[in-house]
């Protein structure tokens, strides 16, 4: 192939890619405009095609602050539901959403059970764009077992209920009881209830 050639190709392939994506999201509005759930999925395991009960799914919503000269992103509300013997997670949102102040974005989410991989770090599937998913009918997440203790520690890192909560016992507890599971099998001190607690 010729590097005229070559050039051409490469540039086809980014700019379709880049179109699909957004096409893909083209209908993704940044910020809320209604309410948007119940929000709807079902986890499984990656690997055996079993649901995954007791899985915590945490919703997380921030909002966008005008202040003077500029804006900060600042946590409105959290949400936690824990899947069924289906794998199966409808959450309710509507006290949330409908009295959401302007500039409040949709919400981000979160997914972990011990000892898989959380969503949307580490599961299988679904991958790419993953704005609005769990609308409507919702979707189906594949979480895949952590192989080694470093993983499963790296994990926890990034489902701490503390960057979701100032109070996750109050707020999150389901997440906080799963992450003590998770830091007790791997050797670690579980969280406290008073621990980094706001006073």
């Amino acid at each position: 192939m010729t590097r005229g050639l070559w050039v051409l190709a490469t540039w086809w392939l980014v700019s379709t890619g880049a179109t699909a994506w957004a096409q893909s999201s083209e209908t993704w509005e940044r910020y809320l405009d209604r309410y948007r759930g119940p929000y709807r999925g079902q986890v499984i395991d990656a690997d055996t095609r079993e649901p995954l009960a007791g899985a915590v799914v945490v919703a997380l919503w921030t909002r966008d602050r005008v202040i003077p000269l500029h804006s900060v992103s600042e946590r409105y509300a959290v949400r936690e539901v824990v899947t069924d013997a289906e794998g199966r997670f409808v959450l309710e949102a509507r006290d949330v959403e409908d009295g959401a102040p302007r500039r409040t974005h949709h919400p981000e989410f979160r997914i972990f059970l011990p000892g898989y991989g959380a969503f949307p770090r580490y599961q299988r599937t679904p991958r790419g764009f993953i704005g609005g998913i769990f609308w409507a009918a919702g979707t189906t997440v594949e979480l895949a077992r952590m192989e080694t203790r470093q993983q499963r520690l790296e994990n926890l890192l990034y489902v701490d209920p503390f960057n979701y909560s100032e109070q996750p016992f109050v707020e999150l507890p389901e997440l906080a009881r799963r992450a003590n599971q998770e830091r007790t099998v791997l050797g670690l001190e579980p969280y406290l209830l008073h621990e980094k607690v706001k006073e």
